[in-house]
């Protein structure tokens, strides 16, 4: 199988999901959930807990520090802002270059296979 289906575990992992994870029958119980906010009251911490529902293998949601998150989301909207950065300087170049090259010349150029990218593209739904 590949890495991607089963990949590779090592003690940091046993570490984080012995005293990261928890059930919601586990936060409800026990007083786990003052424990993670007074955690966080604290300085700004990356310190991650995961809540999981046993019935229901999907049904997950991370717990974070509040200011970490937002500084997670500020250097996402940086990343995202660069690259419309990028993408704009590029159009702009080629703003008056000729189109003449077929969908599929690109295709077949860059070795993309169009049944993999249609098949991707419907999963993504």
């Amino acid at each position: 199988m590949s890495e991607k289906q089963h990949p590779l575990i090592n003690t940091n992992m046993l570490d984080f999901i012995r005293n990261n994870v928890y059930s919601v029958t586990e936060m409800t119980r026990q007083k786990k959930l003052s424990e993670i906010l007074e955690l966080y009251s604290g300085e700004v911490t990356d310190e991650v807990f995961i809540v999981q529902n046993g019935k229901k293998k999907d049904a997950q949601a991370v717990i974070a520090d509040l200011e970490y998150f937002e500084h997670l989301l500020t250097l996402k909207e940086e990343v995202e802002r660069a690259f419309d950065q990028v993408a704009l300087e590029e159009a702009s170049e080629r703003v008056n270059d000729a189109a003449d090259l077929s969908l599929s010349d690109v295709f077949e150029d860059d070795d993309i296979d169009v049944d993999a990218l249609l098949k991707a593209l419907e999963e993504d739904k």
